[in-house]
């Protein structure tokens, strides 16, 4: 017998069967193949009633599912547009962020240096934009940590260096073979925007660090 408005096991579960080409199986149609088994059982062999009871309990399961998966990318959402609103506050701002390279504006740069462990010989090398030596401050010996440095913005014989981009890389010499270290830098925040890695603070640089990455605001 074949019941208007409900349709087969074979139409709800076959190719196209779910607008969009999903493949899952939505609380819709797990219901109507519930009701189309209930009004098509052999009446000399109904379904028992522990079927049913688990048959009405996958069926709250998957819109229990449904809903949550909707509730999740609501708060989702919320959530980027609340972080988004709070970076807006740190345009203009200068950050504290892990990069190799600032912007001399002033007399100096003061920067941090990540120590996973202690060095026997800590070096700083600042560089010009296009990878020129300026100055080389020896920083000795110096246990694990972080650790604040200065640059007074001077070359090596002395002079002031003008404004503008340079690189600073900090290294020990371990066994012969030179070992880098991550560097903390200042830099200002000239926008933010939201991209794969979360809500970035784009820097005046030209470069770009996620938020949560942020060590210091000043």
């Amino acid at each position: 017998m074949e019941i208007a408005g409900i349709r087969s096991a074979a139409e709800l579960t076959g190719p196209g069967a779910v607008a969009g080409g999903s493949e899952e199986l939505g609380k819709t149609q797990f219901l109507e193949l519930m009701i189309a088994q209930m009004n098509n059982q052999d009446p000399l062999d109904p379904a028992k009633n522990e079927d049913f009871i688990a048959q009405l309990a996958q069926f709250s399961t998957v819109e229990g599912i449904e809903n949550l998966n909707k509730s999740m990318a609501d708060m989702s959402a919320a959530v980027q547009s609340s972080l988004t609103m709070e970076a807006a506050a740190l345009v203009g701002r200068f950050v504290m962020v892990p990069t190799n390279q600032s912007i001399l504006q002033g007399s100096g740069l003061v920067g941090t240096i990540d120590l996973p462990q202690a060095s026997s010989s800590l070096n700083v090398e600042i560089s010009s934009a296009t990878g020129e030596l300026i100055r080389q401050i020896d920083l000795g010996p110096q246990a694990a940590g972080p650790l604040r440095f200065a640059w007074d913005g001077r070359n090596e014989v002395g002079g002031e260096s003008p404004q503008g981009i340079y690189r600073v890389n900090a290294y020990s010499v371990v066994d012969g073979e030179r070992r880098e270290f991550t560097v903390n830098m200042p830099d200002q925040v000239v926008s933010v925007s939201v991209g794969n890695q979360g809500v970035l603070a784009n820097l005046a640089s030209g470069t770009s660090v996620p938020t949560n990455e942020i060590k210091e605001i000043q």
